[in-house]
């Protein structure tokens, strides 16, 4: 990753703390710009966990959106922020199969997230999923190569 993103991220997360205390519970940074592999189009991805959310999205964008800009506004322009509860988050998302090849974690308290991501690669073990690569070099994920119609796939 490199230093300027850093340190954004860093000041990022200093500015979540600073307004939400211990009620953060996860900061994760993940995609392209942290993998190394952005484009100039390429946003920066990134996961809050944050005790007592409004239910609303749009509550919680309004929220969470001044405080990017904080960081500076470059910096509010290229971040997408996917706000969460715990137990929103708890429930695996399809995007944090992207999360697997490659994320940061700035804040998790209690390893929460951490805990997430290790049950999925033990359920994706279980169902003997694979990752694949395309001709043009994206990634996807086989879930189930043995899948049989019909059948529910459950991660």
């Amino acid at each position: 990753m490199d230093p300027e993103l850093d340190r954004s991220l860093s000041r990022f997360r200093e500015v979540l703390e600073e307004r939400f205390g211990d009620d953060l519970i996860t900061l994760a940074a993940f995609g392209s710009r942290v993998r190394g592999q952005a484009t100039p189009e390429s946003d920066l991805d990134i996961v809050l966990v944050i005790r007592g959310l409004p239910r609303q999205r749009f509550a919680r964008r309004r929220l969470v959106s001044p405080l990017a800009h904080v960081v500076g506004d470059s910096f509010a322009e290229t971040v997408s922020t996917i706000p969460l509860t715990p137990e929103e988050a708890s429930r695996v998302k399809p995007f944090y199969l992207g999360m697997l090849d490659g994320h940061r974690l700035l804040v998790d308290r209690g390893g929460f997230f951490r805990r997430v991501l290790d049950r999925l690669e033990r359920r994706l073990e279980e169902l003997g999923a694979r990752r694949l690569v395309d001709e043009l070099g994206n990634a996807y994920w086989d879930l189930k190569p043995d899948y049989v119609l019909g059948e529910d796939i459950v991660l």
